[in-house]
């Protein structure tokens, strides 16, 4: 029997620091495991939809891509109607702290992702998210969270910052992102990091695993 879609939302309250690209090369990598994939884009810059539109003709984004910008803190019952159609819904979520998305994607997420980059203003804007995060979990007691280290570079300030996260209050994912112009040329290709070729096999391989690492903490195997 068809277990219903695990919710896997992707959030921080500051834009710019990777929320899309989390969100579009996860879903890619579950898709690319024959797992059925949807991605829920609730920001109103669509850029996910975006994303998944860029891509070339025939060679169709292996996740499927469903726009609910316009849901706001009606996004968990929109989601909900997909529960039995996939396996996953990785959900795109907007910045902000009083954008009512990410505080109903919250209360029915299997997992909240936050990326975030080792930078000053990312860090101290990550505790938006994580005051959402512990209220989401009185209504959600279930969901598991995580921050993702994104453009993750070699200095001394990214080392400090990452020493901080260890102490942030949400569990440190052990998987990096780092800061590899791959990702990019998969926005702007409407492709996942994989199917770019081997020039871009170090972030296929990061990307490769988060997924390990996601499926894992959400008790999947494949």
């Amino acid at each position: 029997m068809h277990k219903q879609a695990r919710i896997i939302a992707i959030c921080h309250p500051k834009g710019g620091v990777g929320k899309t690209t989390t969100t579009m090369i996860l879903a890619a990598a579950l898709a690319e495991r024959a797992y059925r994939v949807l991605v829920a884009d609730c920001d109103a810059q669509a850029s996910a939809s975006a994303w998944a539109s860029a891509a070339p003709e025939g060679k169709p984004f292996p996740a499927a891509v469903v726009n609910l910008s316009t849901y706001a803190g009606k996004v968990h019952r929109e989601i909900q109607k997909h529960l039995d159609n996939y396996d996953f819904i990785v959900v795109d979520c907007p910045p902000g702290l009083e954008s009512l998305s990410p505080q109903s994607a919250i209360l029915v997420a299997d997992l909240v992702i936050v990326p975030l980059p080792p930078s000053p203003a990312d860090f101290w804007a990550a505790r938006g998210v994580k005051l959402l995060i512990e209220r989401g979990t009185d209504f959600n007691p279930g969901m598991k969270a995580g921050i993702l280290p994104n453009r993750v570079v070699r200095t001394s300030l990214s080392r400090a910052i990452m020493r901080e996260l260890n102490d942030f209050g949400i569990p440190l994912l052990s998987s990096r992102l780092t800061n590899r112009t791959a990702y990019q040329e998969a926005v702007v290709s409407g492709m996942s990091v994989s199917a770019l070729g081997p020039d871009a096999k170090v972030a296929a391989d990061e990307v490769s695993v988060l997924a390990d690492e996601v499926l894992a903490l959400l008790g999947e195997s494949k």
